[in-house]
């Protein structure tokens, strides 16, 4: 792009160049040749068209603002002025008129005419474009035919010269001219960008409006005062000469109206500054709805934009329920004194100390609180001095005359309330009401959103710290299950939730004996996963020195009932398994029984016993039975939860039945295989569902001795 200005520029400084020569030629040789002279004038216009395009980039890729190319013309309509008057006062350009032609009688004239033209020709170029750029600010289909129009004009006017000399009038000139003018002056009506200024810019486009317009009348009355330079303009190009002409009185006309209406718009300039401030401030708040995740920070800016949109003298906001021991959005009964009940938290306060607040809501000023979170309306105290509610006031120094109370209201409710302070009576018009009654919508909403934030963020902190504990209880599990000759094991565990209570485990006792415990811990979640965690130790501690499963079971029982909650239990069911001989030792502690599997019948066994941390007296002991079983080749074990018998599908649970008919059928696979049917069977039971319970199955398949595992 940069390149593409340059490349344009010098084709511009190439046409000048020849029309400099053209001119040299001119003044010693008679040239007769027919066209010429439109030639030359043409040439000197497309130099000009290929300067506006030069300006006009570089002007608009800065996107300067309606005060900036108020000042850009100021200062270039100065310099021109200066170089005007400094070449009319100068006197050293003379011309020889012959008919309706000028000649230069020096070459010094001719070079001071060429350089003066392309110098107010480039100003003109100028004056056009920022003039097009202030006419089309906030455009409008009207506004931009009218533009056109004069464009279409202008462009007309300086057509019709070039069969002109240069001192040689025409009608249809001056017909074109006034019409260019007067269409000029009804495009001078647009001045759009006047009523976005604030009030400060609108005081400097006064000055700059003022001084460009006395510089422009200068211009046009310097450009025809000084005949030196009127006829260098005329010499160089008659058709340039118009342009400039009818660019200095539109530059004249519009820069005399936008000074008449900025004067005109002074009075309103205060009010236009305050909305444009409202709109700005809820702009930012409304960002900060979504990027705020500071509390603190975010009714500070609350506040701050309060006192600033409203020019209030003191604001502070009070949040109900922000405490960490309060539900938020809370609103207790009418008749409770909330100001009693220590929910209300005073935050963001702004030009006011706690002491002032306290004496302003003393007496009746909770009252007023509950009325305005009642009514969820704002209220107004247009005077102090003469308001019942702080008559108690008047004897203590205090310097709010007004006041107004807007209550913060989400949709679970109200969360707090905003007020701001005026030392002045009757301080707070409707417009204030309206304004700061939409901040504290932006604010509630944000206020919301932090408080959500702030939710979200120790939920997923809560739930990183389940799954982690997820992880690890999956750890106390066996991660790889022995392998024998004599039988199979296969076993899985589902919690219902990220931890459950669900237990299983297998340790080899000796040689020749296998422990295999399954339990069960009353509830589900966190606390459960604590006492499984406690059961798994008891197991590893105790299973040696307790080969009996009957022993063990009541020496657990009395570990256990010293530190399990008196509402929590544990159920279990622990076998101890010769892995030569195949005999399988079973005791039940109040768990679900084992199903058995052997010669095609299926039974469960069911040895007496009460849970774990039921009782620590003898009743337990007295309870607890140990059965003995002959594993024969090809018998099936199962040991589980109530999560598999007691997973339902609205009222129909598995059952013990479905249980018993999906291992009988299944007794001819392997462990593994019979595990994955009961597994299967009840998904299809539930339909796919999550589990309601935690899930536990542990199937073990007596092959016989000398046999491998399949």
């Amino acid at each position: 792009m940069k390149f593409k200005r340059i490349l344009i520029a010098g084709g511009a400084a190439l046409l000048l160049l020849i029309v400099f020569v053209m001119d040299l030629i001119r003044k010693n040789v008679a040239l007769g040749i027919g066209g010429m002279s439109i030639t030359r004038d043409l040439m000197s216009i497309a130099a000009m068209g290929m300067l506006y395009l030069v300006v006009q980039t570089t002007l608009r890729k800065r996107r300067h603002s309606p005060m900036k190319k108020l000042g850009i013309m100021l200062i270039a309509t100065l310099l021109t002025l200066i170089l005007i008057i400094a070449v009319g006062m100068s006197g050293t350009q003379q011309f020889e008129s012959k008919e309706y032609a000028l000649l230069p009688l020096d070459y010094g004239t001719l070079f001071i005419a060429t350089l003066l033209s392309v110098c107010l020709g480039l100003y003109a170029v100028v004056l056009l474009i920022l003039l097009g750029d202030l006419v089309l600010f906030k455009r409008n289909r009207g506004s931009l035919r009218n533009y056109r129009i004069l464009l279409i004009l202008t462009a007309a006017t300086v057509i019709s010269t070039l069969v002109l000399e240069p001192l040689e009038s025409s009608v249809l000139t001056s017909v074109l001219f006034g019409c260019t003018i007067l269409v000029a002056a009804i495009v001078s009506f647009r001045l759009s960008w006047i009523v976005y200024l604030t009030k400060k810019e609108k005081l400097v486009s006064l000055v700059y409006g003022f001084f460009l317009f006395l510089c422009l009348l200068g211009l046009n009355v310097g450009l025809h005062q000084f005949s030196s330079v009127d006829q260098s303009l005329l010499y160089h190009s008659r058709p340039l000469g118009q342009f400039i002409s009818v660019m200095l009185l539109f530059g004249c006309v519009y820069s005399g109206m936008a000074f008449v209406s900025t004067l005109f718009h002074l009075p309103t300039a205060e009010a236009f500054d305050r909305k444009s401030t409202e709109v700005t401030s809820l702009h930012n708040l409304s960002r900060l709805v979504t990027q705020v995740f500071d509390f603190e920070e975010l009714v500070n800016t609350v506040t701050s934009m309060t006192l600033q949109v409203c020019e209030a003298k003191a604001c502070w906001l009070e949040v109900l329920g922000s405490s960490a021991d309060t539900k938020p959005g809370l609103l207790l009964p009418a008749a409770h004194q909330i100001a009693d009940t220590g929910l209300f938290q005073t935050v963001g306060v702004r030009n006011i100390n706690e002491d002032e607040i306290a004496r302003l809501l003393s007496g009746h000023g909770a009252d007023i609180r509950n009325e305005v979170l009642r009514t969820r309306a704002p209220m107004v105290i247009d005077d102090f001095s003469n308001d019942q509610r702080f008559k108690h006031l008047k004897k203590e120094k205090v310097l709010t005359a007004s006041m107004v109370i807007v209550p913060l209201v989400s949709h679970s409710g109200p969360i707090g309330v905003l007020y701001a302070t005026k030392d002045t009576t009757h301080g707070f018009f409707k417009d204030d009401v309206d304004v700061i009654s939409a901040f504290a919508d932006q604010a509630t909403i944000a206020i919301e959103n932090s408080r959500l934030i702030r939710t979200s963020i120790a939920r997923e902190r809560l739930m990183r710290e389940m799954m982690l504990a997820q992880e690890m209880q999956r750890k106390l599990l066996p991660q790889t299950l022995p392998q024998f000759s004599s039988l199979q094991l296969d076993a899985v565990s589902t919690p219902a939730f990220e931890v459950g209570g669900d237990y299983y485990d297998v340790h080899q006792l000796d040689s020749s004996r296998l422990g295999i415990v399954v339990g069960d811990v009353s509830g589900k979640g966190v606390s459960a996963a604590f006492y499984m965690s406690e059961v798994k130790g008891i197991f590893q501690s105790l299973c040696r020195l307790y080969p009996s499963p009957r022993d063990f079971v009541i020496k657990a029982n009395e570990v256990l009932s010293s530190s399990i909650d008196k509402h929590s239990f544990i159920s279990l069911i622990y076998a101890v398994v010769d892995i030569v001989d195949g005999t399988l030792t079973l005791s039940r502690a109040g768990h679900c029984p084992m199903l058995f599997i052997s010669e095609g019948r299926a039974q469960y066994i069911r040895p007496s016993g009460m849970g774990l941390g039921l009782s620590k007296e003898s009743t337990f002991s007295d309870s607890m039975e140990q059965q003995t079983l002959n594993l024969r080749e090809g018998d099936v074990c199962v040991l589980y939860t109530d999560g598999v018998t007691e997973a339902r599908r609205g009222d129909d649970e598995f059952g013990y039945e479905r249980l018993m008919d999906v291992v009988l059928h299944a007794s001819d696979d392997t462990a593994e295989g019979i595990k994955t049917r009961i597994l299967d069977t009840v998904k299809s039971h539930v339909d796919h569902q999550a589990n309601d319970d935690d899930l536990t199955v542990v199937v073990l398949k007596w092959l016989g001795n000398g046999r491998r595992p399949a």
